[in-house]
């Protein structure tokens, strides 16, 4: 909601605010009167941030300054419930490039642990599309649950408790197909009945021997072209007057993703 001068958005009840005092101490919640954020730096009441313009400062009972930010779809991840091995946004945002997917699109997803992809997808393919989301488990699924309804993205998602397999021949003429799976070579054939044609295929997997094995069985099919594997790392830099370095640590490997495109077969 937009208030006073034009494009300045101010903290209004129920809305979602990124309290940030400094880069340890960077907290997300949702603004409710009468009550109280607290932390070691101090204490303001939600009713001092109602009103408040976005961006601006605040101060904290000690005399510490904050900021009231509105919140990144990034900002979310942070505080999802993690049960499994999540794709970070290096990788998150170079699948969703890849696929070329956009709002009014569908898609598959199998393997949704935490929904950390299945979110990513939801927020891009809104508010005309869907995502068809498959997790055989049902704790990873209840996860995911918990994590769409925090973003606000279910209702553009499908999610299922079942076995991916159960798409082939309810789905059909998708716009793109993400597998996390451990063996996602055995549903090549699932993969190929469900795309459009010319559409892609992306899997995510943690090992070498996995994308051997995903590539070849992609090669051997014989209605997928334009194969690749790659391989995404990020390094941050400390930036200091005289003294700029990479940190001393960086996100390395995370995992590998394979890209294929529908083409069909005579």
């Amino acid at each position: 909601m937009v208030y006073g001068d034009v494009g300045v958005e101010v903290v209004r009840e129920g809305d979602w605010v990124l309290l940030y005092i400094d880069e340890r101490r960077i907290f997300l919640f949702r603004v409710k009167r009468g009550k109280r954020f607290e932390s070691d730096k101090g204490v303001i009441a939600h009713d001092d941030i109602v009103g408040v313009r976005f961006g601006s400062k605040v101060t904290l009972s000690t005399g510490t300054t904050a900021y009231v930010l509105k919140p990144l779809f990034y900002d979310f991840f942070l505080k999802y419930k993690r049960l499994t091995q999540v794709i970070y946004p290096k990788d998150l945002g170079y699948i969703v490039f890849l696929s070329g997917i956009g709002s009014g699109s569908r898609v598959l997803e199998a393997g949704v642990g935490t929904g950390f992809l299945t979110t990513t997808l939801a927020n891009i393919v809104k508010p005309h599309g869907k995502v068809y989301a498959y997790e055989i488990r049902r704790e990873f699924y209840e996860a995911a649950k918990k994590n769409l309804e925090l973003s606000g993205l279910i209702d553009y998602v499908d999610l299922r408790l079942g076995d991916v397999a159960q798409a082939q021949g309810e789905l059909s003429n998708l716009d793109a197909v993400f597998l996390d799976l451990p063996d996602p070579w055995k549903y090549v054939e699932l993969t190929h009945s469900v795309l459009k044609p010319s559409k892609p295929l992306i899997v995510f997997i943690p090992t070498v021997n996995q994308v051997e094995k995903t590539v070849i069985a992609l090669r051997n099919h014989g209605g997928f072209i334009d194969i690749h594997a790659y391989e995404l790392m990020l390094r941050e830099y400390q930036v200091k007057e005289g003294a700029t370095r990479p940190k001393s640590y960086m996100i390395g490997h995370t995992g590998y993703i394979v890209f294929a495109r529908k083409v069909c077969r005579e």
